[in-house]
């Protein structure tokens, strides 16, 4: 399969403490004691992603699945390295905003200068007080020096904003905040990270704190992944449309793994740290039955590792008649239509 767009993963280590994140832990909103706490180097991120395998990508974007890309020492000088491969490359970068001096942020947008580039800021309310809610360690004050600072110097940023019942109110006025600071767009959407619950608990500092939906219905935040409601697993037959294929796309991480997409990155990642169990209803056997190492680039050298990507894609195709594994029907399955009687 042709490989056109890469997700990025280049650390698990971040300065906030988001209490559904993959990282955190809810009691006390701080980071997992499994966590590797490693950052991916410029000379990692080479090896990860050669110069001939560069020039051939349409577009990548820099999202952790446990980490945020500006605690990246070099992540500057890893955007150099991709536009010096490919010039014509779109980049977006995903960060809550709320970490280094306004003048690396400046600097971010200098090197980025001339070339398709954009910050996707996560900032959850208009406020302070709201958007600590969630953005549990993060400084709202800070965050709109480091963004003013990068829009000042020509950088462009978009505003998303995930929404709860309590910053539901903040939407409006984050928009309005958005237009006037800058941002080229905004966008608002719930969170999926409830698992059918009504709420979610969490502590830090010895408060504790409920997130609950918001009372208004909101577009989720992807329209091409479907979703699938886990506690509508069991009862709903879906035809599984891999995104990763879809879409041409590959998802490699700090650890040095290619794989299909953040989904299946995030599993890996907790097998490779002995977190993940054997057979586990998430992935199933798919795991057990291939070995993941295969699609290690340190392990392996890039070349066996892309082949061994699109051997587990195969792989995984397998599965998809049986409605499994249950990670690609809750996120790539789309509900059968019933026929009428």
């Amino acid at each position: 399969m042709t490989i056109s767009r890469v997700h990025y993963d280049l650390t698990d280590l971040c300065n906030a403490g988001c209490p559904q994140c993959a990282r955190t832990d809810p009691d006390g909103c701080k980071p997992k004691d499994w966590l590797a706490r490693r950052v991916c180097s410029l000379g990692d991120f080479q090896r990860y992603s050669p110069p001939e395998f560069m020039s051939t990508l349409r577009s990548i974007f820099f999202c952790g699945n446990y980490g945020d890309p500006a605690v990246v020492p070099d992540l500057v000088p890893i955007l150099q390295y991709c536009w010096a491969c490919n010039p014509a490359l779109a980049i977006k970068v995903y960060s809550n905003a709320s970490i280094r001096p306004v003048s690396w942020w400046r600097d971010l947008a200098g090197a980025a200068s001339g070339h398709s580039f954009r910050l996707i800021a996560a900032i959850d309310g208009a406020s302070h007080e709201t958007n600590r809610l969630y953005r549990v360690g993060t400084d709202f004050s800070r965050i709109m020096r480091n963004t003013e600072a990068f829009i000042s110097e020509g950088g462009e940023a978009e505003w998303w904003m995930l929404v709860f019942r309590h910053n539901e109110h903040e939407v409006t006025t984050a928009e309005q905040m958005a237009g006037a600071r800058g941002f080229v767009n905004f966008r608002s959407y719930p969170s999926n990270r409830f698992g059918g619950k009504p709420s979610f608990t969490y502590s830090h500092k010895g408060e504790e704190y409920v997130l609950m939906p918001p009372t208004r219905t909101l577009a989720p935040k992807s329209a091409t992944t479907h979703k699938i409601a886990v506690e509508d697993l069991a009862r709903t037959e879906v035809v599984i449309s891999c995104e990763a294929r879809r879409a041409s796309e590959a998802f490699i991480d700090f650890m040095g793994y290619l794989s299909p997409c953040c989904h299946v990155g995030r599993r890996i990642y907790m097998k490779d740290r002995g977190m993940f169990p054997q057979g586990d209803s998430w992935i199933g056997d798919a795991f057990d039955t291939f070995d993941t190492r295969r699609m290690n680039i340190d392990q392996v050298g890039f070349a066996s590792a892309r082949a061994a990507y699109d051997a587990f894609l195969n792989h995984l195709e397998a599965y998809w008649a049986h409605q499994t594994p249950h990670v690609c029907k809750v996120v790539c399955g789309k509900k059968q239509a019933v026929s009428a009687a």
